[in-house]
């Protein structure tokens, strides 16, 4: 038996949300005083570990609401943040800027309203998806990744970038923590209370998203890097939240609670295991064997030869390739195939007339999710639902991994998706998630697509250096690359 663990899709009715635009926008944020969350709630103690067995990640689906749109591991100590260390780091920057385009600056004007329209003054935090008033620490990251990238590419102040990321941080040290372990998989962004099943329970929810959490800490580590003033407040974050339990003889593992019981299991598959992983290196702690390449098969696509994964719900798509090649660098390893699944692309594209991007995406339309797969189960360009189901309506061209490609690629083909992109937001008021299989627009607005758009052009901006400034890399006696800080951080 497989079980999916949730975080960014689950409830049927919740992406109906996503074709909500919200008409008002947000309150100065400098108008408004922090608030912070307190609670004082009574937790269950953590139920023995059952036996365990692979399954595959988040799941999280909000309930119905429609507006109208607008156009036991071994443990190191955790890495501390000092201010005067950080500030050292963050002068390793790109030595000189890269100018954008008007078609390139009206994208991030689109990206920005999204950021704009789905802030919560109250909490700091940012609907997932458009008028869906929930998140995941997914999205989470998402949210600081394109704050950052706002006041990086000079859409906001320095006060205003920083107002708000504050208030986000005072937010999540404050969260309900899921058995006062972790976060639960997903919260309200209005209340910053945990939602979704057992939400209202001493339990804080029904578990964590290993994956989601790799995400946000390496958000975390880039916040704490290029934001000094805040590493402090990254540091109480971390210290409230007991990491080392979402990790198992070098594996990531989430939990999912039910009536019955409380599983615990391992998370995440090639590509998406590794990218975040990483956020757990950065974190001190060993996750070795989350980048062994031992137990992996192999399949030609386009004359490419890909690497596939052997487990359940094998979900292989280009977001962790993507995501890792900008934020921390497209460095070699066993794992790591961005290069191929470029080139794979590419083949497709030129064989069919036609441009692709697979990636997983929110949908504007029942399942809600999708995973747009390049390879599943022995089929090549699969989509299919978070509990691997197949769909008959594909999304075939996500324009954040088209994106992404495009600044990361050089070359007519990368010009061709950028301009795509480009062509696809143009009737929009942000940028919308992608394009059918028969052409129709995806118009389940979401923070992850307009983050990453955001992101990518930020990296374009740093002359292609990666996000993260530079960390102590190494390769393992497996050769696996290990990632932890570029050098002791004072306390």
């Amino acid at each position: 038996m497989s079980i999916t663990l949730g975080t960014r899709y689950g409830v049927a009715a919740i992406l109906l949300l996503a074709l909500v635009n919200i008409s008002a926008t947000c309150a100065d944020p400098l108008n408004d005083k922090p608030k912070t969350i307190s609670r004082n709630i009574q937790h269950t103690t953590v139920a023995k570990t059952p036996k365990i067995i692979r399954f595959q990640r988040r799941a999280v689906i909000p309930s119905t609401s429609i507006q109208s749109p607008q156009a036991a591991p071994q443990e190191t100590k955790q890495p501390q943040h000092s201010t005067q260390a950080l500030a050292k780091q963050v002068t390793t920057q790109a030595s000189s800027k890269i100018a954008l385009t008007r078609h390139e600056q009206l994208l991030i004007s689109k990206a920005k309203r999204y950021f704009e329209q789905n802030w919560n003054p109250t909490t700091g935090l940012i609907d997932s998806v458009q008028g869906y008033s929930h998140t995941t620490m997914w999205d989470v990251a998402s949210g600081i990744a394109g704050l950052l990238a706002l006041e990086a590419l000079s859409e906001n102040s320095k006060q205003v970038t920083e107002f708000r990321l504050e208030k986000m941080l005072d937010t999540l040290i404050e969260l309900p923590l899921y058995k006062q372990l972790l976060p639960n998989r997903q919260y309200n962004t209005r209340t910053a209370r945990p939602s979704g099943r057992f939400s209202h329970t001493a339990s804080n929810g029904n578990g964590w998203s290993a994956l989601d959490l790799g995400r946000l800490y390496i958000w975390l580590e880039i916040l704490a890097r290029h934001k000094p003033l805040l590493a402090p407040k990254v540091n109480q974050v971390k210290s409230k939240w007991l990491l080392k339990h979402a990790v198992h003889k070098g594996n990531l593992y989430g939990t999912k609670l039910t009536s019955q019981r409380e599983y615990f299991r391992q998370e995440g598959r090639l590509g998406y295991l590794q990218y975040a992983a990483t956020g757990y290196q950065l974190a001190g702690l060993n996750v070795k064997a989350a980048f062994k390449c031992d137990h992996l098969d192999n399949v030609e696509l386009n004359k490419v030869n890909l690497l596939i994964d052997k487990g359940n719900l094998p979900f292989f798509t280009l977001d962790p390739y993507l995501l890792y090649a900008i934020e921390i660098g497209n460095q070699q390893s066993c794992w790591n195939q961005l290069d191929e699944l470029y080139q794979v692309h590419k083949v497709q594209a030129e064989k069919h007339n036609k441009l692709i991007a697979y990636a997983e995406d929110s949908l504007s339309k029942t399942p809600w999710f999708l995973y747009n797969n390049i390879s599943y189960q022995g089929a090549a360009w699969q989509s299919v639902s978070h509990s691997g189901k197949s769909v008959s309506y594909p999304q075939t061209f996500s324009n954040k991994a088209a994106y992404a490609m495009s600044v990361l690629f050089n070359g007519p083909y990368s010009r061709n998706l950028a301009e795509l992109v480009i062509n696809n937001s143009a009737r929009h008021n942000v940028v919308p998630t992608g394009l059918y299989a028969n052409g129709k627009t995806n118009t389940a607005y979401n923070i992850n697509t307009n983050s990453l758009i955001l992101v990518s052009l930020w990296y374009k901006t740093r002359n292609k250096q990666a996000i993260l400034p530079p960390v102590k890399q190494a390769q393992d006696g497996d050769g696996a690359v290990v990632i932890s800080t570029q050098e002791p951080l004072n306390e």
